[in-house]
């Protein structure tokens, strides 16, 4: 049979659903296109070689099986670095996507700034937009909003669109609605945060498991457990990821960190050290800037966080 081109929709371990207009097939990699995918010495420098978004070249073996001959030159692509290994490997999140969607929720689980960032810092290094979303709105008062409102304006300074969601206020799902409209967006964020209530607010219909957070833990369980490929009625397409417990960089300068935090750049060569990277040295420009209100010290702790890390490209994790 001929080979066609199609788009990883759905990757499980080695087996791969790829779509090639309605149809769709099971497909594996072939053996040569693998190994090309490891190191020189063959060391795996994957989770995974292919991702949903993917571009593949594949030879149909039936209506329903085919195998994958070559993996096209991505776009862009959101990784981050693969958890619970010892030799760092890089996961690809999802590959091809115009904007990164982070979710967080301002209850169960509690929102965490950290998370926030890391994942800012990737969207950055993946040359992807993004968007912050912060969801379940409707579990804070109005001083815990506007104190919210005035933490967020930070981001929104930065150029990050920020959305305000809850399932229970059919505006705000609205414009989460027109957030996704003609584009291929993948949603990330800690389990518990909301991310499939809001994707089945947003389309009714697409089946996506919903779960509850534990009261003791505060922690989510996993109800979406493979990154999976939607198509929305309104326009474009999303990528619903597993929750995230660990936010490992990947692809990151460590070298100069500082550099992922735009607002700081204006900083950078005006310190007293040239050496100075920003924490406790005297003349800082940077440090005098958060003191005065010039730079958020939300951001800046997320900043020290990274600085503090001996392994900078490690993982941030649900505490």
């Amino acid at each position: 049979m001929d080979m066609i081109q199609g788009r990883v929709i759905r990757a499980r371990t080695s087996f791969y659903d790829v779509q090639d207009g309605g149809a769709v097939l099971r497909c594996q990699l072939r053996g040569r296109v693998k190994r090309a995918q490891r190191s020189a010495a063959g060391r795996q420098i994957y989770a995974d070689p292919v991702a949903v978004g993917d571009e593949v070249i594949v030879t149909p073996l039936d209506n329903d099986e085919g195998v994958i001959e070559e993996i096209l030159p991505r776009r862009t692509k959101f990784s981050r670095r693969y958890p619970g290994k010892r030799d760092a490997i890089e996961q690809i999140v999802v590959a091809n996507v115009d904007q990164v969607v982070t979710v967080l929720s301002t209850r169960l689980p509690d929102l965490n700034y950290r998370f926030l960032d890391r994942f800012l810092i990737l969207a950055e290094v993946g040359e992807i937009n993004a968007v912050v979303c912060i969801n379940k709105v409707d579990l804070i008062d109005a001083v815990e909003e506007r104190r919210l409102g005035s933490i967020l304006n930070a981001y929104e300074q930065l150029g990050y669109p920020v959305i305000f969601t809850s399932i229970n206020y059919p505006q705000s799902i609205e414009a989460f609605r027109e957030a996704l409209r003609d584009k291929f967006s993948v949603i990330v964020g800690a389990s518990g945060v909301g991310k499939s209530s809001l994707l089945n607010a947003v389309q009714p219909g697409l089946g996506l498991r919903v779960g509850e957070v534990g009261l003791k833990t505060g922690k989510g369980r996993h109800t979406t457990t493979l990154v999976e490929l939607f198509c929305l009625d309104f326009g474009g397409q999303v990528a619903d990821t597993p929750g995230i417990r660990e936010v490992g960089l990947w692809g990151v300068d460590t070298e100069n960190i500082d550099l992922y935090f735009p607002e700081m750049e204006s900083y950078l060569g005006k310190c007293k050290y040239t050496d100075c990277v920003h924490l406790s040295e005297p003349g800082c420009a940077v440090t005098e800037a958060v003191n005065v209100g010039e730079i958020s010290d939300v951001r800046y702790l997320s900043y020290v966080s990274l600085r503090n890390e001996e392994n900078i490209e490690g993982s941030s994790s649900i505490p």
